[in-house]
């Protein structure tokens, strides 16, 4: 895999609670990369940009002369313009951004951004949901409790989009995936990969990511005190104890296939 242009942002995603905001915290130790908080707004201009080119774009070619590559420069031109405080802040160091939602726009992404790395990780699924319905997130618009984190159908069913944005990237020169049991079992090995597939000349073994990481710094990062303290594998296999069995047996029936896929039984 070669490393990306000069100047191209990294994008980090993957479904809530699954390690991305491990992840970032890695990043930005490195000294080389700025990783900081989530903005939350890239999916969102991702959103629309695919909304545009699906219900859209024949009238705006017709009526104003603008094509699907005029658009997709629109875009990165707004997303770049969010990420140019950064820039700005952090000379000298690559941007990445970090948003769980990210991964689900990928492809999309990748038209606006030809040579920006984009990165996933991916964590058992059971894990994942387990982790969600403790969470008491609500949405913002309704002030009530997210379906996530209510009803374990819909928290796997967003961890199954996740994955499945994940595998449409399959053969893309510019996406690396990592796996959160990787990286809390074997996290040398693990970031060495990672940093390899970034062009990156960093010793995973001297990243203390807990030196600089700053759990107060963002918002709605509710991992952030966990990930302040030294990676560690306890929090695989959780949903052993986490889940009731019909909790299990309902999350099962949507992503056991895609477990077992992935190796994890």
């Amino acid at each position: 895999m070669t490393a990306a242009l000069p100047g191209s942002p990294i994008f980090v995603g993957g479904a809530p609670r699954s390690g991305t905001t491990l992840l970032r915290a890695l990043l930005n130790a490195t000294g080389s990369i700025y990783c900081g908080p989530e903005l939350r707004v890239i999916p969102s201009l991702c959103s629309l940009s695919e909304q545009i080119k699906q219900t859209s774009l024949t009238t705006l070619s017709r009526q104003a002369g603008i094509d699907e590559a005029h658009l997709n420069g629109v875009f990165a031109r707004a997303i770049s313009g969010f990420l140019s405080g950064l820039s700005e802040t952090h000379a000298g160091q690559r941007i990445a951004e970090k948003t769980p939602a990210n991964a689900l726009h990928f492809k999309e992404l990748r038209h606006l951004f030809p040579s920006s790395p984009l990165i996933t990780v991916i964590r058992d699924g059971r894990d994942v949901v387990a982790s969600l319905l403790k969470l008491d997130w609500t949405d913002a618009r309704t002030g009530q409790p997210m379906d996530i984190v209510t009803d374990p159908a819909a928290a796997a069913r967003l961890w199954q989009a996740s994955v499945h944005a994940a595998e449409d990237m399959a053969g893309d020169g510019q996406f690396h995936q990592l796996r959160y049991e990787d990286l809390a079992r074997s996290p040398d090995a693990t970031l060495t990969a990672l940093f390899s597939f970034l062009g990156e000349e960093v010793d995973p073994a001297t990243l203390d990511h807990t030196r600089i990481f700053r759990p107060d710094a963002g918002e709605n990062e509710t991992s952030a005190e966990r990930v302040a303290q030294p990676i560690d594998a306890r929090a695989i296999g959780r949903w052993r104890e986490d889940l009731t069995g019909r909790q299990l047996q309902t999350v099962e029936a949507i992503i056991g296939p895609d477990l077992r896929r992935l190796g994890y039984e």
